[in-house]
């Protein structure tokens, strides 16, 4: 196989190490944020954690996560809180990171609860919720880079 005399390496490496924008992460950061903000509030105000995840007496549990059980009324409340709140904090970019970690926990615990509540966008919300705590969607238009000037002035 033949090397084309016309590829240039420089070309490729220049691409690939440009600057670009950072707006449509953070952009991403806040719909997403907003989008789970409204989500976990509607199956708050449905009624629907008490009737996924309390009321019933028998779960139907993922192969390997027999493990995974409702926390109590309590519990369950509890951590749709902090659902709430983590959503909350990722639309404003306040600690991010925590909130991301959090929020990828608490929803993918949420969802290995029972099976019969399965639905495939709840697992790509895991999913991009994962990816999202690795994503650097802070470094603009957030509270932690309006606290991180004030540390470094």
């Amino acid at each position: 196989m033949a090397i084309n005399p016309n590829f240039n390496i420089s070309k490729i490496n220049q691409w690939s190490y440009a600057e670009t924008s950072i707006a449509p992460l953070v952009v991403f950061r806040i719909i997403f944020g907003l989008m789970m903000f409204v989500g976990i509030l509607r199956f708050w105000l449905k009624g629907w954690i008490h009737d996924f995840f309390i009321k019933p007496d028998h779960f139907f549990h993922y192969y390997g996560f027999e493990w995974v059980k409702p926390m109590g009324e309590f519990g369950m409340y509890t951590i749709f809180c902090l659902l709430l709140i983590s959503s909350l904090f990722i639309v404003l970019g306040f600690y991010y990171r925590t909130s991301s970690i959090l929020f990828f926990l608490l929803f993918t615990y949420v969802e290995l609860i029972d099976v019969t509540n399965y639905l495939n966008h709840y697992y790509f919300i895991s999913l991009v919720s994962f990816l999202m705590c690795f994503l650097p969607a802070n470094r603009s238009f957030s509270i932690d880079m309006i606290f991180q000037s004030c540390k470094a002035s």
